[in-house]
């Protein structure tokens, strides 16, 4: 990442900046809304770098758990955080609507073909997943090169496991079984700065601008029970996968302001492959902005609620080796938009003898949600963060 000179830094009025959030936040209360997290929960996770965490840094801004680059450290100074993610998934939709794992295995059509009396027919989907439970755990440093301008990092370790219902044979309702699969190990890590181009005694404008580096597995594999009531082991779908296999480019725009006991803002996040990976796809671009608002009751404690929406295009291109009867192996059954609302409470440590220290935890329900399906819904996330200075 290239290191813009000072001589690059504005200060824009304040008319300006108020202009800017109300506009924002305009938009991100739009229906256009989330990343389909049951199309590449990696993704999703790996977008909310999280990479803010201590009240006592530079001129800290009150801001929800799921909510990262709204805030710099400053010059000479680091910052570290831990910021779990939980994510379930339940029901298939397509579009708005929820299917039933009977209606995919009758009627949706599968890539696979077998030859019938009339010639090649497609087979159905005979392996319909449940649900979904997702956990990200990621790890953050932040350096202030300058106390406008600071440098990231983020690890990240995946745990994803998924359910599944198995029918009997290539036709009927009859369940054979179930089966469940896992997969897990390092996520994508991504690289970054934070450059602070306005600020004033209320308002804040911070641009973010990462890549994600492809250190996550994308050829894992799982077993599942076939319709002919065998386990046969083959390569994960794609939402299962630990990582994109691209190089992704991560723009960013958080924009916040208080008065009083009173906090808000809205950022914008986005990520888009660079190309294809050495499998022969890439996710489709992802958007995802977000408004919220805080009220400090006592000192050191914000309750926060947020709204947060996200829009994330089909996969582009194939694997050769992900297919069979299941629906996550068709990259068109990927993305979609949602929209979620989250609930939450900001700790700074200072009031309490830690004034280094800052926590934050939310937790929130989809409450609407249009997808490439059929595919697994959204249902709820659960975002902490526990971070420190020094």
């Amino acid at each position: 990442m290239p290191i813009m000179p000072r001589s690059f830094f504005f200060q824009p009025t304040a008319a300006l900046i108020m202009s800017l959030s109300v506009l924002v936040s305009a938009v991100s209360i739009s229906p256009v809304q989330a990343a389909d997290i049951s199309s590449d929960p990696s993704t999703e996770a790996s977008i909310d770098d999280k990479s803010m965490p201590d009240h006592h840094m530079n001129d800290h801004s009150k801001m929800p758990a799921g909510v990262q680059g709204g805030n710099v450290v400053s010059t000479g100074k680091f910052a570290f955080s831990y910021t779990p993610m939980f994510m379930h998934m339940e029901d298939n939709y397509i579009g708005s609507s929820t299917v039933s794992p009977q209606t995919i295995a009758t009627t949706i059509p599968s890539q696979v073909t077998m030859t019938g009396a009339m010639g090649p027919i497609k087979e159905m989907y005979r392996i319909v997943p449940t649900t979904m439970d997702v956990q990200s755990h990621m790890f953050n440093l932040m350096y202030g090169v300058t106390d406008n301008f600071n440098l990231m990092a983020m690890a990240s370790y995946l745990r994803k496991s998924m359910n599944m219902i198995t029918f009997s044979g290539a036709s009927g309702t009859t369940v054979l079984g179930s089966s469940s699969a896992t997969t897990e190990g390092v996520g994508d890590t991504i690289i970054g700065s934070l450059w602070r181009v306005y600020k004033d005694h209320s308002y804040a404008v911070i641009l973010n601008l990462g890549l994600s580096l492809p250190t996550g597995s994308a050829t894992q594999n799982i077993a599942m029970l076939s319709p002919m009531n065998k386990f046969m082991t083959m390569r994960a779908s794609y939402g299962m996968q630990l990582g994109t296999g691209t190089y992704d480019l991560m723009p960013g725009l958080t924009v916040t302001s208080h008065t009083n006991n009173w906090s808000w803002g809205t950022a914008w996040r986005s990520r888009f492959p660079l190309g294809n990976n050495s499998e022969g796809y890439r996710y489709g671009n992802l958007n995802e902005l977000t408004a919220w608002g805080g009220y400090s009751s006592s000192p050191g404690i914000t309750a926060t609620i947020r709204i947060a929406e996200s829009i994330q295009g089909q996969i582009r291109g194939s694997d050769p080796m992900i297919s069979g009867l299941m629906e996550g192996t068709n990259p068109n059954f990927y993305g979609g938009k949602h929209t979620d609302l989250l609930g939450g409470v900001e700790i700074a440590g200072g009031p309490f003898g830690y004034k280094k220290q800052h926590a934050a935890f939310e937790i929130g329900k989809t409450i609407t949600q249009n997808l490439n399906g059929p595919q697994l819904g959204h249902s709820w996330t659960f975002n902490a963060l526990l971070g420190t200075e020094f």
